[in-house]
C-alpha cells in the first residue's frame, strides 16, 4: 500500500517582494515547529514578528496619527494641531520608539484595514492585478478544493 500525501502548490503573480520574505519567514516558523506546510498561524506569526518595534500606524501616547491617503499609497499624519498632512520625508524612526497603546482586536483590525494602500500608480508595479492559482493532489484534494472555492 502506498502512503499518499496531500500537497498544495500555489503560484502568485503580482506580489510585492516583501511578501516573498514574509512567506519564507512563515516557512521557517512552520519548520521550527515540526511541520512541512505553512498554515495561517505561521503567516500571522511571521507578520507580527517581522520587526522588533510596532508598525508606524500603531498608536503611541502623544504620537502622531498615521494613515494612508484614501486614493494613493502616500503616508499621511495628523499632528498635535489636528491638521492631516502627507509625510514627505520618509518614515520617522523616532516615532517608532517608545510606548505603544494596547489595542482591542476590533481596533487592531480597523487600523490594519485603514493602513492598506490605495491604487497602484500606473508607472510602477505589475501590469495586471495579482492572481493566485493552485494545484491540489492527494487523498483529500477534493475536500480541500471545495473548502478553497467556498471562500
Amino acid at each position: 500500500m502506498t502512503n499518499e500525501h496531500d500537497d498544495c502548490r500555489v503560484t502568485v503573480d503580482g506580489v510585492a517582494p516583501a511578501v516573498v520574505v514574509l512567506l519564507r519567514k512563515a516557512a521557517e516558523i512552520a519548520a521550527s515547529h515540526g511541520r512541512r506546510r505553512i498554515g495561517f498561524d505561521d503567516v500571522h506569526a511571521a507578520l507580527i514578528t517581522h520587526d522588533d518595534v510596532a508598525p508606524l500606524w500603531w498608536p503611541r501616547p502623544g504620537g502622531a496619527d498615521y494613515s494612508r491617503h484614501p486614493s494613493s499609497s502616500r503616508i499621511m499624519y495628523t499632528g498635535s494641531d489636528g491638521q492631516t498632512k502627507p509625510l514627505d520625508h520618509g518614515i520617522l524612526h523616532s516615532d517608532l520608539r517608545g510606548e505603544t497603546e494596547p489595542l482591542t482586536f476590533d481596533r487592531y483590525r480597523e487600523l490594519v484595514l485603514h493602513w492598506v494602500p490605495g491604487p497602484t500608480p500606473d508607472e510602477s508595479g505589475p501590469v495586471s492585478p495579482a492572481t493566485i492559482t493552485y494545484e491540489l493532489t492527494g487523498p483529500h484534494a477534493d475536500d480541500f478544493r471545495k473548502m478553497i472555492e467556498r471562500q
